[in-house]
């Protein structure tokens, strides 16, 4: 039997599957992130290292005949010192590629572009001719529109006005409550900890979502704030690629907050009435598992 790797490494966390020759998914594992700019590269191999061991505990100590790994690191192909500086003496395998995390969720889906919002932010279309796009995916530093971290940073942005000026607000007992303070600009002890990883901080917007769900005005328009830019950002890659009618999206920030969904494709349809957006079916690891079959 030949055994087929597929990896997908976003922000926040690692998903792998192995499948066989025809497709049939074998077993799957999961660790921490691979983003080897976010973590540094030791602590991405680390991870990728506990995902290979949760796979040999199921089927025994395996060499690939194909591996392909999505890293939110990357937007286009990796060089073979960059594949050699994660994979080597971890991923055995006759052939390993590596790509962005947005480029194996594209090819998981049926649609010609992808937008997704998790830790970070990117989206991703192919044209007609086969030529890859993206938009976004340029990194908390310099700014992921819509990504949870993105809110998170909003949202603390708006909290440290609102304790300027002495007021309280929901979304600043949220805060407090979320990073473990009694008062709030005790905050920054901890946003500026070495110890504070880019993902803690972007879990906070799971709770600015959640106010915004129960109609709390600063959260819902901080939510639909993030969610218009980004749907923004998305705009030039859909008139790029030309004559797209549909969009998958994918990722926790879709998933965990209706009123980004909605604000999104409110905006998107501003420009596009009638693209169709829809959930990713597939997975991304499945997508990256079909282009190992490839290799």
């Amino acid at each position: 039997m030949k055994y087929y790797l597929g990896i997908d490494g976003g922000g926040t966390r690692t998903v792998a599957a192995v499948s066989d020759e025809n497709g049939n998914i074998l077993c799957r594992a999961e660790s921490g992130s691979i983003n080897f700019y976010s973590v540094g590269m030791d602590i991405a191999r680390e991870n990728l290292s506990d995902v290979i061991k949760i796979i040999e505990e199921q089927l025994g100590e395996i060499t690939f005949s194909g591996a392909f790994i999505g890293c939110s690191a990357l937007d286009s192909e990796a060089d073979d010192e960059t594949v050699k500086a994660l994979c080597d003496g971890i991923i055995k395998s006759d052939k390993i590629k590596m790509n962005s995390d947005a480029y194996v969720a594209l090819k998981a889906s049926d649609c010609r572009a992808v937008a997704i919002c998790g830790t970070g932010s990117m989206a991703i279309g192919e044209t007609k001719d086969g030529e890859i796009i993206v938009k976004g995916g340029w990194g908390h530093i310099l700014g992921d529109s819509g990504s949870a971290y993105s809110i998170a940073i909003n949202a603390l942005n708006h909290c440290c006005s609102l304790d300027d000026c002495g007021g309280g607000d929901d979304i600043l007992f949220a805060a407090c409550d979320y990073f473990g303070v009694s008062a709030f600009r005790n905050i920054i002890d901890v946003v500026y900890s070495p110890d504070t990883k880019k993902d803690y901080i972007a879990g906070f917007s799971a709770h600015v979502g959640r106010l915004a769900e129960e109609g709390r005005s600063m959260a819902d328009y901080i939510i639909r704030e993030e969610a218009a830019k980004f749907a923004m950002d998305v705009v030039p890659l859909l008139f790029e690629i030309e004559e797209a009618e549909s969009l998958s999206v994918y990722g926790g920030v879709y998933k965990n907050s209706p009123t980004f969904m909605k604000q999104f494709c409110d905006t998107l349809r501003e420009e596009y009435p009638d693209i169709e957006v829809s959930e990713l079916m597939v997975t991304p690891e499945e997508g990256a598992l079909k282009l190992a079959r490839a290799l």
